[in-house]
């Protein structure tokens, strides 16, 4: 369906729209994502785009949210609902603008409709909150993963947009509730003397923990812990 333009610039920017991709180029293994709106309220796909029926074979007019949970894999879907229940348990804790400061990952196997199964990695993000406060959509990114081996013990990921950083929702290197008090302060960009004023205790005591800290992620020093924890 063509509509008329009438604007003459704006239409001439949309006749210069093109793509490197020659027709010769065109075919599936150059397509690995797809993404849809999720309904909070509704619990409804509202939209997926075309590239879903490229991957995975179904119809991304009539796919629902039941169908998705059918084709996750058996082993994979104790996992979906675990992340999911996590995050929500997350969500509903943040304020109204909150809510867009954050991304959540994880990945998990979906059946094609000719049978085989491919890794998936999922991310969310808000796309529209209530006035209450309240999520109301969701954009969920699906992106195939072909060289997919073993779920990392930090597969669930949980991204804070506004300090450039993944936060560490399992606390997988076991640090204490300490620990990962002064991680945070050190990630905002507080040296020892500051974090120690801040808690009320040593600045011995502070450097102690941060030794700690380096030797139970296995890092030389915080810029190399920092930036292993902004890595995707």
């Amino acid at each position: 369906m063509s509509i008329e333009i009438k604007n003459e610039r704006w239409k001439d920017l949309f006749h210069k729209q093109n793509s490197i991709t020659t027709k010769e180029q065109e075919n599936k293994s150059l397509v690995d994502s797809y993404y849809f709106i999720f309904d909070c309220d509704l619990n409804v796909i509202s939209f997926m785009n075309a590239a879903f029926n490229t991957i995975t074979g179904y119809d991304e007019k009539t796919f629902t949210v039941e169908d998705l949970i059918e084709i996750i894999h058996p082993d994979d879907k104790d996992y979906f609902f675990e992340c999911e229940e996590k995050d929500l348990l997350f969500k509903n804790k943040l304020r109204f603008n909150e809510h867009f400061n954050y991304l959540y990952s994880y990945t998990y196997k979906i059946r094609t409709k000719e049978g085989n199964y491919i890794t998936i990695k999922q991310t969310c993000q808000a796309l529209e909150v209530s006035n209450t406060g309240d999520l109301t959509k969701t954009l969920v990114i699906h992106q195939r993963i072909n060289d997919y081996q073993e779920r990392p013990i930090n597969d669930r990921r949980l991204y804070d947009k506004t300090r450039n950083i993944y936060l560490d929702m399992e606390n997988c290197y076991k640090l204490t509730k300490r620990e990962l008090e002064i991680l945070k302060l050190v990630q905002e960009g507080l040296n020892s003397t500051e974090i120690a004023n801040k808690l009320c205790t040593s600045k011995y005591t502070v450097d102690t923990h941060r030794k700690n800290i380096l030797n139970k992620t296995n890092s030389n020093n915080f810029i190399d812990l920092i930036r292993k924890l902004s890595q995707a």
